[in-house]
């Protein structure tokens, strides 16, 4: 994601509907999938600055006023949160769905 923003549009032509709608769409439905995992509050901040992220590209498509560069970091922030979680879970030794230490 970080190196499509702001728009997030296939420049290869092999994903001609992938858009900024399509990605982060993609990026809160897989959210929800893992929100167990996360739990509510974590899940709540991640929707929350996906929501705010999506806001400043589209605020900056033509990349020339650093909301562009705002929305990447609020990127790092959401992978912070699911590494954050990820980590504890392997610390906690919780078995993912393959019945595997993998921090899924």
């Amino acid at each position: 994601m970080i190196l499509d923003a702001p728009t997030f549009i296939d420049g290869s032509g092999k994903l001609p509907e992938r858009n900024i709608d399509t990605v982060f769409r993609q990026l809160t439905e897989s959210s929800g999938i893992a929100r167990k995992k996360l739990g509510e509050e974590r899940y709540a901040t991640l929707i929350g600055t996906a929501e705010r992220a999506k806001a400043l590209f589209l605020g900056d498509p033509n990349v020339d006023n650093g909301k562009t560069d705002q929305g990447r970091e609020l990127l790092f922030e959401i992978e912070d949160i699911v590494q954050t979680v990820r980590r504890k879970r392997v610390k906690a030794k919780l078995l993912d769905e393959e019945g595997e230490v993998s921090g899924d």
